[in-house]
């Protein structure tokens, strides 16, 4: 008994004598917390990198005596990218840590030339989570975006992160891309990539003053402006807001939006909800043909015109009209990425592969250019289900003078 006793004392003690407890364990007070990194390109050919670090002072304090910024952009440049994260310790007493980061701002240069190498090292760092947005800029650097002071969002990462959100939620015209995304449609044959286009509202130079959050009317407002198409890496060209709708309906990424149909002298506006999208491809003789129907449903929103919605001729031409304007939205998305960008950025490749591997197969090689001349046959049916509260406007009641 004592022998058996003895026995697994000595076995617990030398497990006990490997375990290595939190080696690696580093102190909030010790790092230098990044919430936003922007990667632009100079004209030396380095890149710039900014970093918006928190201030934990201020973050966390329950009371504030004024406004003073919860963050501070810092910027280095250097060859490559981690060069310049590292030269920022001649600024900081502290290491960056990128595992909290909310966004990346790729700056439109750096687009433009190809983001190859900074997902490269994005993908690489073993610190970084891969639950970030990313974004590119259009018509500011990434420095300039970062250095804009937000009022409603202290942190202007989680502004960014927030509307990027909210907008594609209730708007669809901007895209939630995180990194395994990117990457997936970098690589892929048969689709190619989008990203949502940030841009700075007024002057750059007063958004990075105290004086941009302390008025009812910023100088300085930071927003999003449609989407970003590629072409394997590189940048070619921009979708406007109709463009970026029309695209995001193809990819079954519109949950929510707001149709405005001119009838009768006036605007009704559609709020459409649930929509969802079928792709069917049919390839004969090597000639691709991509049917596309979106389905949803849709209630009457808004009424800016007399009309009598409890007829039914009157409805049915809501849901009519609706339907071409959403139709005529998606062919605004197709012809753009067929005949200026010649870009699959809907992934209709893809989609013949997984339909028909064996067909895909011969045709992938040749897919940048056979898509430009792929027919699109577009259908829609959102049906119209609700009129609101309320049947018929209420100044339809109220005699004109």
């Amino acid at each position: 008994m004592l022998k058996k006793s003895l026995s697994i004392f000595l076995t617990s003690l030398l497990l006990i004598s490997t375990l290595t407890g939190c080696w690696n364990r580093r102190e909030v007070n010790d790092l230098g917390i990044a919430v936003a990194l922007g990667i632009d390109k100079q004209d030396d050919g380095n890149y710039l990198v900014s970093v918006q670090l928190l201030n934990p002072g201020e973050v966390s304090s329950a009371q504030s005596t004024g406004y003073d910024t919860p963050v501070t952009t810092y910027a280095a440049s250097g060859k490559i990218i981690f060069e310049a994260l590292r030269k920022l310790t001649q600024q900081l007493p502290n290491r960056v840590y990128l595992a909290h980061l909310r966004m990346i701002i790729i700056g439109e240069e750096v687009a433009r030339e190809g983001i190859y190498k900074p997902i490269d090292f994005l993908s690489r760092d073993p610190e970084m989570r891969t639950d970030f947005y990313v974004v590119v800029t259009k018509d500011n650097t990434a420095n300039e975006v970062l250095n804009v002071l937000t009022s409603h969002e202290k942190i202007p990462a989680n502004k960014l992160f927030d509307s990027l959100e909210s907008s594609s939620e209730t708007w669809a015209a901007t895209g939630k891309v995180q990194l395994n995304e990117l990457m997936d449609d970098i690589v892929s044959e048969g689709t190619q990539p989008i990203l949502t286009a940030v841009k700075i509202l007024g002057d750059p130079d007063e958004g990075k003053t105290t004086e941009n959050v302390l008025t009812t009317a910023p100088n300085a407002i930071l927003s999003y402006d449609g989407m970003a198409a590629f072409r394997k890496n590189k940048l070619i060209g921009w979708l406007n807001e109709d463009e970026s709708k029309g695209l995001n309906y193809i990819k079954g990424n519109v949950k929510n939006t707001i149709v405005v149909t001119e009838i009768e002298d006036g605007q009704v506006g559609v709020e459409v909800t649930n929509t969802q999208c079928e792709i069917t491809p049919h390839v004969k003789n090597g000639n691709p043909t991509i049917d596309v129907k979106i389905t949803g449903k849709a209630n009457v929103a808004d009424v800016n015109t007399r009309l009598d919605l409890m007829n039914e001729h009157i409805f049915n031409e809501i849901e009519e009209k609706t339907n071409a304007d959403i139709k005529d939205t998606i062919r605004q998305a197709v012809e753009k990425a067929q005949n200026d960008f010649e870009s699959d950025i809907f992934g209709f490749g893809e989609r013949i592969h997984k339909t028909d591997p064996q067909k895909w197969e011969k045709l992938k090689k040749e897919w940048a250019d056979v898509f430009p001349d792929a027919a699109v046959n577009i259908t829609v049916d959102i049906q119209v289900k609700r009129a609101g509260t309320i049947t018929d406007p209420f100044h339809q009641e109220i005699s004109e003078e």
